[in-house]
């Protein structure tokens, strides 16, 4: 009979006979209960070292376990539970914001009339500000053919072309290349914008539907 099977029967007897001995005090006689590297389960009056961070229980002296204590956290167990409690905040912050942006949307429109004036307001404003643009492309365009030719005669004639108007010639380039990429950008604004209305539209249709079904069930 090993060491920890004579413990254990010598406790299921101590247990017995407590039963017709006056209660001892709290303090008394406290035994611990833990598991060692194999499984099995040890009793003994202190735990040792080896063992310390395993999961163990204090047993008083009628053998009724007054504390567990649960076994030390590995580093893999740390870092998942950080991982998850992360990815918690990540989902509540995401859900803080969506609220956000539906007080926003529902105290800023009434309806979806609303939303489309809106969005078509602003794309006309976009609109304008490319026509703009493209009118001064235009004329920069007509403007640097002017200079070229002015360029090539002189080339024709045998005469050198002034830097100035090589430089002039340079500006004119960089220009049309400014507005050709602006105009460029103002269209993806446009785009933009449609999607987001787009996006905005439904959501507001979602929530006027959410509130049309609280009122019906407040009205029942």
């Amino acid at each position: 009979m090993n060491t920890n099977s004579r413990f254990s029967r010598w406790l299921a007897l101590a247990l017995c006979s407590a039963l017709w001995l006056p209660a001892a005090p709290s303090h008394a006689g406290k035994l611990y209960k833990w598991f060692d590297d194999t499984g099995q389960v040890r009793y003994g009056d202190r735990i040792p070292p080896q063992f310390a961070k395993k999961k163990s229980q204090t047993l008083n002296g009628q053998g009724i376990v007054v504390e567990t204590k649960s076994a030390a956290k590995t580093p893999q167990q740390i870092a998942e539970e950080a991982r998850l409690a992360e990815q918690k905040a990540e989902q509540e912050r995401i859900q803080r914001e969506i609220a956000r942006k539906d007080r926003i949307l529902l105290d800023t429109f009434t309806n979806e009339d609303e939303m489309v004036m809106t969005r078509d307001g602003k794309i006309d404003a976009i609109e304008a500000v490319i026509r703009v643009t493209n009118g001064r492309n235009e004329k920069n365009r007509a403007r640097l053919a002017s200079l070229k030719l002015q360029a090539a005669n002189l080339e024709r004639s045998g005469k050198p072309v002034p830097k100035k108007l090589l430089k002039e010639i340079l500006e004119v380039r960089g220009q049309i290349r400014f507005n050709t990429d602006y105009v460029a950008n103002r269209k993806v604004e446009q785009q933009r914008i449609r999607e987001k209305f787009e996006a905005d539209i439904k959501r507001f249709r979602e929530l006027k539907m959410i509130a049309d079904a609280d009122k019906a069930s407040a009205s029942k």
